[in-house]
């Protein structure tokens, strides 16, 4: 065994990504151990053009077991281990030679940020990815394998790092998140059965939750809060999933006590309380809203990923909070909120969004070309509240011209599907109305409210069979959303006497 430090891969078809992870290491370590399970594409050569030490491996549906013959290949005292698509950070270098100036058995939580531009948002979780080599050391888990248990069976104390490992695998579309999901949740099943324990429970939980099995979600995580084993951070995010599931379902006193329980657990994470902060708009409790928005405004500002406090947390941007603070200001018609946000926004470099918002409401903007030049500054995270701020513009002319625009770049936002719906029907263009919330209906089908406008277009153009069974789609799906079923039972009794009459 040699005084340096070995990375350790695994390996299949990753041509699109290995040359920019070994880019970001090449400096810092001194072998690398490439084990390839199967590829195709060009991997192999890429990897001999860093020099890497490559074996063969023939995959069998467990990672571990492909990762304990890649680190049965290092030499180095010290072992780094990373994916394809993971990048270490570019200050990791000196960070590195401090941590390995010592003899001890340690093994370093590493934070591995993983991106997400569908939604904006990034998660962060600390792993043990650096630790010193010991031939008895051995990952368990046929996916989301870990190296900690065996270390800790070895007497290794763990020290949290500054290091930060970039992983940009999750940064792909929906159905490519749903694909890796349902391949992990098929390896994850097994293990359950052979090794039963919580930390694949919660695995198990995730997938189905990415793969909307709602049910089956809210079954795994419902078995969590219960453990008494479950570390303490991961029965938080147990709640929080389970409090997201029952705020989608409309089940405001669910969602409000779940993610209470959460953050009795974990009050630092600024995810929590901007969902709370929601729960409580919902509600018309706006003091409470006003005030768990405040929390997660005061979370992100003060939230390190570096903190050794979270495990695991959902990066919630700045912004993204400070869009949902100004929709509450306009939604409570709170002009010192309104004004607050404003600043803070500007305060982030969001100052030209800001400008389109206050054009909009001048009505200085007369056409869409008066603001086509702010359209880059329309993203995921501030759609939303643009849309709302347009619906209650007059001048209808105008905000059909802009949603056009963002129909064609936001055809999965339900807010742009249902508003240029809604305007189409201002100018009684009924048919092309209900072809675009039709066209979307795999979007809006989740959306009680998409579903009632549809309803009232297909009675407007005298399609009452489809307006009926809409309406009863409405009153068994949503069932609990009563403000909505009850308006829906009314407009079917009408309907009914209608057509008796």
């Amino acid at each position: 065994m040699n005084s340096g430090i070995s990375l350790s891969m695994i390996v299949k078809n990753e041509g699109k990504h290995l040359s920019d992870c070994l880019n970001s290491v090449k400096n810092i370590v001194d072998e690398i151990v490439i084990v390839d399970t199967g590829s195709s594409d060009n991997t192999i050569e890429i990897a001999k053009s860093f020099n890497a030490n490559i074996f063969q491996f023939e995959w069998a549906a467990d990672f571990s077991a492909a990762r304990n013959f890649s680190l049965s290949k290092c030499t180095g005292n010290w072992i780094l281990y990373l994916d394809a698509d993971e990048r270490l950070d570019e200050n990791s270098a000196e960070i590195i030679k401090s941590l390995i100036r010592t003899n001890d058995n340690i093994g370093y939580y590493c934070t591995i940020v993983s991106y997400d531009s569908e939604v904006q948002r990034s998660n962060s979780i600390k792993y043990v990815r650096f630790f010193r080599n010991n031939p008895a050391a051995r990952f368990i888990g046929k996916v989301h394998e870990q190296i900690t248990p065996s270390l800790e069976k070895l007497n290794y104390k763990f020290i949290h790092s500054d290091l930060v490992i970039h992983h940009i695998g999750y940064d792909i579309s929906k159905e490519g998140k749903k694909r890796k999901a349902l391949r992990n949740l098929e390896l994850l099943k097994k293990d359950f059965d052979t090794s039963p324990n919580d930390y694949i429970l919660f695995q198990i939980g995730q997938s189905n939750f990415i793969l909307e099995n709602f049910s089956e979600a809210e079954k795994n995580f419902t078995q969590l809060i219960k453990s008494d084993k479950l570390n303490k951070q991961f029965k938080a995010e147990s709640y929080s999933y389970l409090a997201q599931i029952s705020f989608n379902n409309f089940n405001n006193k669910d969602a409000e006590n779940f993610i209470s329980s959460a953050i009795r657990l974990n009050d630092s994470q600024p995810f929590y309380h901007l969902l709370l902060s929601k729960i409580y708009l919902r509600n018309s409790s706006l003091k409470e809203a006003i005030n768990e928005l405040n929390k997660s405004i005061e979370c992100v500002k003060g939230l390190s990923i570096f903190s050794s406090d979270n495990l695991q947390q959902v990066n919630v941007s700045l912004q993204e909070i400070l869009y949902y603070g100004l929709q509450l200001s306009y939604q409570i018609n709170d002009l010192k909120l309104k004004q607050k946000m404003f600043e803070e926004l500007s305060a982030v470099n969001e100052n030209k969004f800001v400008e389109l918002i206050k054009l909009i409401e001048s009505d200085s903007a007369k056409a869409f070309n008066d603001v086509s030049h702010y359209i880059k500054t329309i993203n995921n995270l501030n759609i939303s509240l643009l849309i709302f701020i347009l619906s209650k513009n007059n001048n209808k002319s105008f905000v059909l011209d802009f949603l056009t625009e963002l129909y064609g770049r936001f055809r999965n936002n339900v807010d742009v599907i249902k508003q240029y719906a809604l305007v189409q029907g201002y100018f009684n263009k009924i048919s092309e109305a209900i072809d675009i919330l039709e066209d979307n209906y795999s979007v809006i089908k989740s959306d009680p409210s998409a579903l009632l406008y549809l309803a009232m277009f297909f009675l407007k153009s005298n399609q009452n069979e489809n307006a009926l069974n809409i309406f009863n789609a409405i009153e068994k799906d949503f069932s609990q959303y009563y403000e909505i079923v009850q308006k829906v039972k009314a407009i079917k009794e009408r309907l009914k006497r209608s057509i008796e009459v």
